[in-house]
């Protein structure tokens, strides 16, 4: 059976079963009731008549007629039948019965009413009268003094007419009931059918947006775990954290290694930079005073803010930030869901990415290695060879640094190897590759570089090398000079280690030179265009 079906049906039966009980009970006391009433009226009816016939006799009226007049007047009086008869069983009057036609009735000693009123005074019962042809209630009481027995008898019709009509009444109600829980149970059912079906689309669409956001995360996790910088990093989030928050904008910050506040990615519309100015100034007020208590952002309704955490360290923040939309506890609750995966995600590609730069990085200078170096040239002379370009190769060292060594210290020369890294840095382009080959010599990978350009690019550096004034222990260290070797391909040669092998030769006419210059290799090759 259907839902639906239950709606309609077991409340009618209940409302069934519930009047079917009330109409038995109700019917078995009027019952009751209307027998009473009944019997105490023909009761009322028969000792009256006793007492009108007991009068008449005492006042020496002709007695038989006395009786029947009696009889007529009474039964006219109160719509029943009064019936006079005598102990030996004869019937004396009858008000349904002319006067005449008495003696032709049959003998009443026998009739069950009459028989028990002789012995108990009083005698009652229901039965049918073949006489009428209908069910009566017959009362008989029985006088000793007077020896008349006075039987008043009525139909049950009445009390049956009104149990009848209770009953049609009932089957009206129930009928009319069946009716209002049958419109009812359809409405009911009409606006639960309509409530489950937007409850069922309502859920679903949750299901749907749960599996969705589920599905991003998880494809953001593994896409994460997957990557090994943070620039790598910076660009996935960029193209995942607006589908997984749509309409909101923000951005996540990363601790470094100096403790320092970074932006390390951003998304949205709605994020500025003064945003993130003003989250790197909380955080170090935060840092400054850090026995106060600081919120790292202001939250409001369009402004939320989660700690990223990882095995009990704060790592950095996530922000997000609307300028329309409310930040719900939808949102609020996603982005606390997000932050474990998000932090172990970022831990791990900044435990990568330190390993890395352990691997490829000169830990003095911050410059790569020369591992690094052998490895990436072969990828620019590659793509130069591809695209049919030019590389310029420069072999540096540093003028008489075994000599500053001895005369100031190592941790001196550390210092001006430091200083010519950073010069290195603030001087050369993104894609220009510089490393520390070994000691005091250095080599820097320049593509798309001519002869010119290179030249150019070492005497630049070469000058800026020589102004700068290192001091160490509050002491002003000598200044030093650069010898430049320069190699260019496809001029000088095709392979790596041609090129290398021809820059440091360069290197080597460089210091024959007197040092402190910049000098091309002397090869040439025909078919270069300069």
């Amino acid at each position: 059976m259907k839902l639906q079906h239950k709606i309609i049906i077991m409340p009618i039966i209940v409302m069934l079963t519930i009047f079917i009980i009330s109409l038995v009970s109700i019917e078995f006391h009027l019952k009751e009731t209307l027998q009473e009433q009944l019997e105490h009226k023909l009761r009322t009816f028969a000792t009256f008549a006793l007492s009108e016939a007991t009068t008449n006799i005492n006042n020496n009226i002709v007695f038989a007629e006395s009786l029947d007049k009696v009889a007529k007047d009474i039964a006219k009086m109160s719509s029943s039948r009064i019936t006079y008869i005598s102990t030996n069983g004869d019937v004396l009057a009858d008000s349904s019965i002319p006067f005449q036609e008495i003696k032709r009735m049959d003998n009443h000693l026998k009739r069950l009413e009459v028989s028990v009123a002789l012995k108990s005074y009083e005698g009652i019962i229901y039965r049918y009268s073949d006489t009428l042809n209908k069910n009566m209630v017959y009362l008989a009481i029985y006088n000793k003094h007077s020896k008349l027995i006075v039987r008043t008898s009525m139909s049950t019709d009445a009390y049956l007419k009104a149990i009848l009509s209770i009953r049609w009444t009932f089957l009206a109600i129930i009928f009319s009931s069946i009716i209002v829980v049958v419109v009812f149970g359809v409405l009911a059912i009409g606006l639960i059918k309509k409530a489950v079906n937007n409850e069922r689309a309502l859920q679903e669409s949750r299901i749907i947006a749960r599996t969705r956001e589920i599905t991003l995360i998880q494809t953001m996790t593994t896409m994460l775990n997957a990557a090994y910088t943070l620039d790598d990093a910076a660009i996935i989030l960029l193209n995942i954290m607006p589908k997984l928050l749509p309409s909101l904008s923000g951005a996540i910050f990363l601790l470094d290694e100096n403790s320092s506040l970074n932006e390390a990615s951003h998304w949205g519309e709605d994020w500025h930079h003064d945003i993130a100015t003003m989250t790197k100034n909380r955080w170090l007020l935060q840092d400054q005073n850090s026995n106060e208590d600081h919120s790292r952002c202001q939250p409001s309704n369009y402004n939320f803010c989660v700690d990223l955490i990882h095995d009990g360290e704060f790592i950095g923040i996530l922000q997000l930030v609307s300028e329309e939309k409310i930040i719900d506890e939808q949102y609020q609750n996603l982005t606390k869901n997000l932050v474990p995966q998000l932090s172990s995600a970022l831990t791990n590609i900044q435990l990568k990415d330190s390993l890395r730069n352990q691997a490829i990085r000169d830990p003095l200078t911050g410059l790569y290695n020369r591992r690094f170096m052998l490895e990436a040239f072969e990828q620019v002379l590659n793509r130069a060879e591809r695209h049919n370009s030019c590389l310029a190769i420069l072999m540096i060292d540093l003028d008489h640094f075994k000599n500053f060594n001895d005369t100031y210290g190592h941790e001196a020369g550390d210092k001006v190897l430091e200083m010519v890294a950073e010069q290195f840095k603030r001087n050369l382009r993104l894609e220009d590759i510089a490393c520390r080959y070994g000691g005091e010599e250095f080599c820097i990978l320049c593509p798309d570089t001519g002869i010119r350009e290179a030249h150019v690019l070492a005497e630049k550096l070469r000058h800026c090398i020589a102004e700068q004034q290192v001091i160490y222990q509050e002491q002003a260290l000598d200044k030093v000079t650069l010898s430049v070797g320069i190699s260019i391909y496809p001029n000088h040669g095709n392979s790596s280690n041609e090129l290398l092998q021809q820059a440091d030769k360069a290197l080597y006419n460089a210091k024959e030179q007197g040092r402190n210059c910049a000098v091309v290799t002397r090869i040439k090759v025909p078919y270069y265009q300069g």
